[in-house]
């Protein structure tokens, strides 16, 4: 029997359910609830994938939380799967039966690649479905906000203006066309727009990709430089956090959620923004100081802002950003299906047996 480390998260811990038959049964029934939505008979596809991977299946499947975890139980393992964790030097010292290194994603700063193949060490990787739902999600939310879509969808016929307190005054068609006949103002175009991207790991860099299609102008804040072939491959500027915010029409936050990161957007973050612009967040709510993006809404200091994620999740009934119609919410659906994530573990799984054959 295999072992495999896996570097801990509530994504991750999929692999223990599909690979190590000592996985706790509330841990398997836990998952079978959480993708019921899309797959029915996770069970069955539990047992198609396992004959998929032949003898890898069973393996012994240990989580790790920490680089010193990581170390700790190198000498026994044969696989590797991390996310954010580095392999380095010393990893590779310790690391003696180790064939396979998959990194659950497609960023690879923190390996040591020449080591790993100076080791015999292969090493995988895997451009996750999931973020890119997201980043479809996120332009989405763009397109939502830019075209007014809960607005425009809701006023199709005279009733429906008349119930928005709207009057129908028709257009002269003799001379001019009638689009737009519930003359809806400020409908926006991405194209030669900017979007800011605050963080700019892979859920952002598919974002700054699709939105490069759109023809928007792309700009990036993150602690960490950006290389010069970064830049270029993805066609975007770094620029510091109060610029990204003074200049983009779209700004939209790509940061995983920790106590620095609380209240990263703030009063005073709110107040750099355009008044024509909107502020899009798939991360996480907390990122967002609430009251002070209530108040930005009841202002109209910003145009509107569209979350995937909220405070309370389900999304509490009396939350005060539900009152504004320019606030759009979606119950955090942005990665979905839930059959996205399925394959991502699919693959990442098969690739890992494909190193063994």
């Amino acid at each position: 029997m295999k072992t495999i480390l896996v570097e801990e998260d509530r994504v991750l811990r999929l692999l223990g359910v599909i690979l190590d038959p000592d996985t706790e049964k509330s841990r398997i029934e836990a998952f079978a609830n959480f993708n019921s939505a899309d797959l029915e008979d996770f069970d069955g596809w539990c047992k198609e994938l396992r004959e998929k991977l032949g003898d890898f299946y069973p393996s012994k499947v240990v989580l790790i939380n920490s680089q010193e975890e990581l170390q700790s139980a190198l000498p026994s393992a044969d696989v590797v799967i991390l996310e954010g964790l580095h392999f380095g030097q010393v990893e590779i010292a310790l690391a003696k039966k180790l064939k396979c290194l998959h990194q659950f994603g497609t960023v690879l700063k923190r390996i040591d690649l020449k080591g790993c193949k100076s080791a015999g060490i292969q090493v995988r990787t895997l451009r996750r479905r999931t973020n890119i739902a997201m980043a479809e999600h996120t332009l989405m939310l763009c397109l939502t906000l830019a075209k007014q879509f809960p607005l425009v969808t809701s006023t199709l016929s005279i009733e429906d203006m008349l119930l928005r307190g709207m009057v129908y005054r028709p257009f002269d068609t003799r001379h001019t066309a009638s689009p737009n006949y519930a003359r809806i103002p400020n409908l926006q175009t991405l194209h030669d727009s900017t979007l800011g991207l605050i963080g700019f790991g892979e859920i952002a860099k598919e974002v700054a990709m699709r939105a490069n299609s759109f023809g928007m102008r792309v700009i990036v804040s993150q602690p960490t430089g950006l290389s010069a072939e970064e830049a270029q491959h993805f066609k975007v500027e770094q620029v510091k956090l109060n610029d990204l915010l003074t200049q983009s029409d779209f700004v939209s936050i790509h940061v995983p959620f920790s106590e620095k990161t609380t209240n990263l957007i703030d009063q005073n973050e709110l107040s750099l923004m355009k008044r024509s612009a909107f502020l899009i967040n798939t991360a996480r709510a907390r990122i967002v100081n609430h009251d002070a993006l209530v108040n930005a809404l009841q202002k109209g200091s910003i145009a509107g802002a569209a979350f995937d994620v909220h405070y309370q999740e389900p999304i509490d009934p009396t939350e005060k950003l539900l009152s504004y119609p320019q606030f759009i919410a979606t119950p955090h659906v942005g990665g979905a299906s839930r059959m996205n994530g399925l394959m991502d573990a699919q693959t990442l799984l098969m690739q890992c047996a494909q190193c063994f054959q």
